[in-house]
């Protein structure tokens, strides 16, 4: 079907996965069903969660004035993160698409903000800012994922949005999750967006595949999005006593997925930094690997370490750049040396930069 030929029976389509967050699930529902907008439907993905989640929402569903915009979908067996994502964008009706993470909850007003914002510009993608909280709601500073506050302002022009989120190597300007995006609905279909299947990051690799394709973004400086910060989440493994391998291996092989996508950026304005972000980002996450060795489950070998250090690019090509040189060919060396000298140097490094 040609995204032209698309009929909507919402404007919005908001979309929960849900799986294991009874003590959340209220909360992040009833801030959707009590906004000041209502041509939407909520599309609560049961992936076949063993707590009582799916029973309050169907409780909400029965009980609320609001509650028939809830539609409960039942995944056909405990899928994923990534599988729920992707039935919400088989199954929504609505001209745009946004997603929520179940533990999170949309500020006062929120969705209209969003909309209206979309309506006005024409936006592809329309950017909330966001805050970071606790379980309570109180404001965390300093945290594993840091708020984000936009400028009210419109982006425009073939990689402009990906030019302004890769515009420096350290400074986060854009989150690289996908809640709180408002997403049109016919943009995601002409580019047959999907979810990549993964433990967890899928949200951070949608929006990397996303990213590059979005020729028309809007932004709004009010708070839309409360991002809950849970202990012992996948994203505070270091405040635990066991991490299990298997996320640390999979955290690797996301960064992974996004050194070898830099390949496919060759030429774009942003390129040299957005290869050095992921080049970093993947040392910063052996820096905590090396840090936690003692935690883990079971050992991971050097070999694996210098592995995942290895540089994407040859080191032809990164002879080429203006930008930040030295920086990937220090990456590229620790590539290319015994696993033991390479993770040695890595620690190194991380207690000079007093990571370690």
């Amino acid at each position: 079907m040609e995204t032209s030929d698309l009929k909507y029976t919402y404007q919005i389509s908001v979309g929960i996965p849900v799986w294991g967050v009874e003590k959340y699930i209220r909360r992040c529902l009833l801030s959707i069903l009590d906004q000041d907008f209502d041509n939407m439907e909520i599309l609560v993905v049961n992936d076949c969660t063993p707590d009582k989640s799916i029973d309050i929402a169907k409780d909400i569903a029965a009980r609320h004035p609001k509650g028939n915009k809830i539609r409960i979908i039942d995944q056909p067996q405990n899928m994923g993160c990534w599988a729920a994502r992707n039935r919400v964008l088989d199954e929504a009706k609505g001209e745009y698409i946004l997603l929520i993470d179940s533990d999170d909850y949309f500020a006062d007003g929120a969705i209209s903000k969003l909309l209206k914002r979309a309506q006005e510009t024409g936006a592809e993608a329309t950017y909330g800012s966001i805050a970071v909280v606790d379980e309570e709601g109180n404001p965390i500073l300093n945290s594993v994922v840091d708020g984000i506050h936009l400028p009210t302002i419109i982006i425009s022009g073939k990689d402009e949005l990906a030019s302004y989120a890769n515009d420096n190597t350290h400074q986060l300007k854009l989150h690289n999750f996908i809640w709180n995006i408002l997403l049109r609905t016919d943009f995601i279909k002409r580019h047959q967006l999907r979810f990549r299947k993964t433990k967890f990051w899928d949200d951070v690799l949608f929006n990397a595949d996303m990213q590059p394709l979005v020729k028309s973004a809007a932004f709004i400086s009010d708070i839309t999005y409360y991002y809950v910060i849970r202990p012992n989440s996948l994203s505070n493994f270091q405040t635990r006593d066991i991490i299990k391998i298997e996320e640390i291996r999979q955290h690797i092989s996301n960064q992974a997925y996004l050194k070898q996508q830099c390949i496919s950026l060759k030429g774009k304005p942003y390129y040299e930094i957005r290869v050095t972000k992921v080049v970093l980002a993947m040392f910063y996450t052996l820096i905590g690997v090396i840090r936690n060795r003692e935690k883990l489950s079971m050992s991971i070998s050097n070999n694996e370490i210098r592995d995942a250090i290895r540089h994407p690019l040859p080191l032809c090509d990164i002879l080429k750049f203006r930008h930040h040189k030295s920086t990937n060919m220090m990456f590229w060396l620790l590539g290319e040396m015994s696993p033991s000298i390479s993770v040695l140097l890595i620690a190194a490094i991380g207690k000079i930069k007093r990571l370690l």
